[in-house]
């Protein structure tokens, strides 16, 4: 049958996900670990996020719920996280910006991805890479961590942590 009422979308390697008005999960494409599956008990999700091979959603209650391979802890969020504001996912790794601008992570931490910087306190967006993790703060810094190596983000190519974004792109 057709979704409807859809106010959210999210693409993980070969699975998508849909989050309808409602507040309902529905998962379609590859699905090898359950990760395209309906979100387990999930009825009130107001965000969705899919990495690699695992999907999020954030609840009504600020809780995030994981569902798919979790063979590095990605779909496990911590206990104590009740206050996310926005999700994302990684490769095998996940994030959640808390109402007061801390980012919690967890899963793969290989290439440093889930390894939140400890003076990032003012995050208001957040975004998670194959095995890089980023950043947007108030004050309009772009803030990167996890593998540089490939240039994944402009911070890697200045070799540093912290760009202040230019006047033009703001």
């Amino acid at each position: 049958p057709p979704l409807r009422r859809v106010v959210a979308i999210a693409a993980g390697w070969g699975h998508n996900l849909a989050l309808t008005a409602d507040g309902r999960v529905t998962g379609w494409g590859w699905n090898a670990y359950g990760q395209g599956d309906r979100s387990p008990g999930v009825s009130n999700a107001l965000a969705v996020a899919a990495g690699y091979h695992h999907s999020l959603a954030r609840t009504t209650d600020g809780r995030v719920v994981g569902w798919g391979l979790n063979d590095s802890g990605q779909t496990t969020a911590p206990p104590d996280l009740a206050d996310a504001v926005a999700i994302a996912a990684g490769g095998h790794h996940s994030l959640a910006l808390r109402a007061n601008g801390h980012v919690a992570a967890w899963g793969d931490n290989t290439w440093g991805q889930a390894d939140v910087p400890a003076d990032l306190t003012n995050a208001v967006a957040i975004a998670a890479g194959a095995d890089f993790s980023l950043a947007w703060t108030a004050d309009g810094r772009l803030v990167a961590w996890g593998n540089n190596a490939a240039r994944f983000s402009e911070a890697a190519q200045a070799g540093t942590d912290y760009i202040v974004v230019p006047a033009a792109l703001a």
